[in-house]
């Protein structure tokens, strides 16, 4: 694949995230003025686009399908079962229970066992833990997407032996992007009409955000298309997304947000190899949020400036994404020998 801007639009879209969530969890009035500037929907949403495309092609380029998995298992598995065991054991300094209370918690044990198999939404939280930072918050909001991610990664041979059989693939990515769609909205429905949350919570998995990786397979399928065209289809995606923000529906967004996001990755190529010193996104995705919570809970945010709490927070988050990559997620990768353009950080 010819050389792109993957690295330089994991690192933006994970830093939207990281200032988001900054905003939302540490609930200061001086920093949400700047919330509308940091969208994290749209970031992740990005992200299933970009995952759609690269790993479609990482399966693709894989010998089988042991390879595959090995491969992404190499990428994802690591840093955050690290995330996951840091979080369960160093936190209990931090809670309100006792040391036996809290190992002995039937909350911890759930926590560690659903964790691990990345279903973050069956037990979020640790016992005592962050329980005075003064909104709900799961010691590590941000997981929720790897769940999205990894069912993808699993589902993605089933979908290619069916794209692989098909003349016009167009029209099976035109049906699962509808079907997607679909999806999304039904649950949405009942989950307004019934006040019920669990319907919104099965509108956030994978079905309900297919169109955005369908988006990224079919532009893998139609690349040197979207190559030639991509001045005027970076306009229309602009357009689409900019009409459908405005009127509040997400029936094409994810089209027009693939064009956009893959415009600028095959673009401006001074961003080529930004980079070269470590691929820190993935790191500073998954830790971000115990960082932001672990401040919040020692009262930084209420004895100092938030400005300079929050650039304090941005710069540990970096130095751990920084870490987190040369330390531990390049060395499984040498292991493995991953093509780095089939890397992809999960959110």
């Amino acid at each position: 694949m010819q050389r792109n801007n993957f690295d330089f639009l994991r690192f933006y879209f994970a830093f939207i995230v990281v200032i988001g969530h900054l905003i939302v969890i540490s609930d200061i009035d001086d920093l949400k003025i700047f919330a509308p500037y940091f969208n994290t929907y749209i970031s992740v949403t990005a992200f299933f686009c970009i995952s759609g495309f690269l790993i479609t092609r990482s399966y693709l380029n894989s010998s089988s399908f042991k390879s595959y998995i090995t491969k992404r298992a190499s990428r994802l598995l690591p840093a955050y079962i690290l995330v996951i065991l840091f979080s369960a054991f160093a936190f209990s300094l931090l809670s309100t229970h006792s040391f036996v209370e809290y190992f002995t918690s039937s909350q911890f044990l759930k926590y560690l066992s659903s964790n691990l198999f990345f279903l973050n939404f069956i037990e979020p939280s640790l016992p005592g833990v962050f329980v005075h930072n003064g909104i709900s918050n799961p010691v590590n909001g941000a997981l929720w997407t790897l769940k999205v991610e990894v069912s993808f990664y699993l589902a993605i041979p089933i979908f290619m032996v069916f794209i692989e059989k098909v003349k016009k693939k167009y029209i099976y990515f035109i049906v699962i992007y509808c079907l997607s769609i679909a999806y999304k909205y039904i649950f949405e429905y009942y989950s307004t009409i019934s006040g019920n949350g669990v319907y919104l919570m099965l509108g956030r998995q994978l079905p309900g955000f297919m169109a955005y990786f369908v988006s990224g397979m079919a532009l893998n399928y139609y690349f040197d298309s979207f190559l030639k065209n991509k001045k005027s289809l970076v306009i229309i995606g602009l357009i689409i997304l900019i009409i459908e923000r405005q009127i509040g529906i997400e029936v094409f967004t994810a089209v027009g947000l693939s064009l956009i996001v893959f415009y600028v990755a095959f673009s401006f190529k001074g961003l080529n190899s930004f980079a070269k010193y470590g691929d820190i996104s993935y790191g500073i995705y998954i830790f971000h949020c115990i960082i932001i919570n672990t401040v919040i809970h020692f009262g930084f945010f209420e004895r100092h400036n938030p400005f300079l709490v929050s650039l304090a927070i941005i710069i540990i988050v970096l130095i751990t994404g920084f870490s987190s990559w040369h330390l531990i997620e390049k060395r499984f990768l040498k292991r493995t020998r991953i093509d780095k353009q089939m890397q992809f950080l999960p959110v």
